[in-house]
Order: structure tokens, then C-alpha cells, then sequence
């Protein structure tokens, strides 16, 4: 995969920097999960002052590069509420920085955040119930682990809205659902370049999921429509991924991400053909055919129901419950 992309490398070591093109510094920061680093960005705004695209992760080490290695911003915009973007967001705000995120975003963050740990197990015990995920599959009780991972918010931040950035207006925002609620883009026409986040990724696919809070929701289709969109900017746009390395190739990618959700579509209808029913628990196997991590299966079980959602929301199967209120999706 990928094999058709400009990379530029090589990355930038924590603590480091790199300059890869006028206004735009790349700075690299670590995770204690996969994929080990997260790709944080210094763009140039109007006047001298820079302004950086996400924040990192809340753990020492982060804290420590902020503190020492790196100059804080006085302006940061966090394309989304996931941990390893908005983490340092409260920590960077109380030196001064002012934060900048759209509004379903900031949302999304403060309900996960002020949410009781028993509230979010019952919750999503449920949610697995109703996808045939009782027995070896329930999950375990873990309460708040958005809280865990992002102990504090910032006591108060700027809601991003669409076109110029007020502070940077050679920088227009668009934002993208299905990752997350509204992910922003930031693009620059004079070079081109996209500040893509988690939505265009060079290597890894972004985990499109439904979520226990809105389980009749069609994330996929929402991605999908985001990815169809961003045909319209050039195909030698420099791509700024929040992961892995900075690229070329946009076009290239879009038609890889496309067709990676296109062959798990197939899969499921395959399934579908052979046996006319399924529930999650009974498709999540198909798309997740290696056994995974207690951890993981959330994860997986919120993309198994992304992709059967689409189907369901684009007419090709239905969905109904069944005597014990357990969803199966059939043809």
C-alpha cells in the first residue's frame, strides 16, 4: 500500500524539528501506544507569530518537550478531542496559548470528560449486549479512560467555524465527519497544502466507528463523503498526517482508502450471501479475523457496525432486532 506516495523523510526526532516548505515546521511527539509518535505542525499565521496544529498526548514526556525543547504557541488549533490531539491542550492554555477547536469537537470532549466511569461501563455493556457480544466477548469494566487519558480540559477555547482562519488567513478550514464528530482540515492554496490530522492518513486506516451513543449513525458514509470532497484540492498537495510521514499523493491515497473500505463491503455482502443474517459479533470476524486485545474489541466491534451500517443506510440489507433485542442485519 502507498507504494505510489512521495514521502518526505526523514522524520524529525522528539525534541526536534523539520521545515518542509515555507511556514510549515514539523515536530514530532511520542505515545505510549501505537503508532508511537504523534505528528504535531507550526504553521505560519499573519504576522511573525506561528500557530500549531494539535497538542499532543498528556504523559511526562510530551510535557517535558513543551516545557523544555519547544517554544508554546500562542495559538493552537486541535483538529479533534481524541487524547494524543487535545491532551496538552489544557496544560498549553494555562501558559497562555489560546485554543482553538470546532464545536461539536469541544463537545464531544467535555461530555466523555464529565461522564461517570459507571455511567460509561453500563453504557457500553449495553451496547455490546445489543450486537450479541455477551460471554468471552463483554468488555471489561474500565469507567472514565477518556478522563484517564486527558485529565484536563481547558477551562475555555475559540469554536473553529468554516473559511480563514482569523489569525492565519491564508489557511482555510473545512471540517470532515466519521473519524470524529467534526474533524478540521486546514488548507493553503498558494502551495498546496493539508493539514489532514487523522482523516488522510499515509499508511494506517483511520478507525471509523459506532459508538454506543449513537448507534443507528452512518460514520462510514460520512468518511467516505469527507474523502470524495477532497478530491477537489490538488493531487501534488503536501499531505500533513498526523501519523507518519509527510507525503504526496493525495489522490493515490483517497483512491487506497476508498478501496479499503470498499473490499470490507464486499466482505460483509459475501458474508451475507452465504448465510442471509448476521449480527456484529458474527460479522466482526471477517474483518478482524486475527484474535485481539480486550482493548482492541470495542474498537473493532465500532468499525464491524460502521461498515454494516452503510449497508444498511444505503438500502442493500436491513436491520431488525430480534426476541432478545439482539440487532441482525440481513439481506
Amino acid at each position: 500500500m502507498s507504494g505510489r506516495l512521495d514521502y518526505l523523510e526523514p522524520a524529525p526526532e522528539f525534541g526536534e524539528s523539520r521545515a518542509l516548505a515555507p511556514g510549515v515546521e514539523w515536530l514530532r511527539l511520542p505515545l505510549p501506544f501505537p503508532p508511537g509518535h504523534i505528528n504535531v505542525y507550526r504553521l505560519e499565521g499573519d504576522g511573525d507569530e506561528p500557530f500549531l496544529v494539535d497538542t499532543g498526548f498528556a504523559e511526562e514526556h510530551t510535557t517535558t518537550l513543551w516545557r523544555d525543547a519547544y517554544r508554546r504557541p500562542r495559538t493552537a488549533v486541535v483538529t479533534h478531542f481524541h487524547p494524543d490531539h487535545i491532551g496538552q491542550a489544557a496544560a498549553l492554555a494555562a501558559g497562555g496559548t489560546e485554543i482553538h477547536i470546532s464545536g461539536p469537537e469541544w463537545d464531544r470532549a467535555r461530555t466523555l470528560h464529565e461522564a461517570s466511569g459507571e455511567r460509561i461501563d453500563t453504557s457500553i455493556a449495553r451496547f455490546f449486549a445489543d450486537n450479541g457480544m455477551q460471554g468471552a466477548y463483554a468488555p471489561a469494566r474500565r469507567g472514565n479512560g477518556y478522563r484517564r487519558s486527558v485529565p484536563e480540559l481547558p477551562s475555555s477555547v475559540t469554536k473553529l467555524e468554516f473559511g480563514p482562519l482569523p489569525f492565519a488567513r491564508d489557511w482555510t478550514v473545512s471540517f470532515a465527519s466519521g473519524h470524529s464528530p467534526a474533524h478540521a482540515l486546514l488548507f493553503r492554496a498558494g502551495d498546496p497544502i493539508l493539514a489532514a490530522g487523522d482523516v488522510v492518513l499515509p499508511r494506517i486506516t483511520p478507525n471509523i466507528s459506532v459508538w454506543p451513543d449513537a448507534p443507528d449513525a452512518d460514520p462510514l458514509g460520512e468518511y467516505l463523503d469527507a474523502l470524495e470532497s477532497l478530491r477537489e484540492l490538488p493531487n501534488d498537495t503536501l499531505v500533513l498526517p498526523a501519523h507518519g510521514l509527510a507525503f504526496r499523493g493525495l489522490h493515490e491515497r483517497l483512491d487506497e482508502l476508498a478501496e479499503h473500505h470498499a473490499s470490507r463491503l464486499d466482505e460483509l455482502r459475501d458474508l451475507l450471501c452465504r448465510h442471509g443474517r448476521c449480527t456484529a459479533r458474527e460479522a466482526l470476524p471477517e474483518l478482524f479475523p486475527r484474535e485481539l486485545k480486550p482493548s482492541s474489541m470495542p474498537f473493532a466491534l465500532g468499525e464491524t457496525l460502521a461498515h454494516l451500517n452503510r449497508l444498511w443506510h444505503a438500502g442493500e440489507i436491513r436491520r431488525k432486532p430480534d426476541e432478545f433485542g439482539v440487532w441482525h442485519y440481513e439481506n
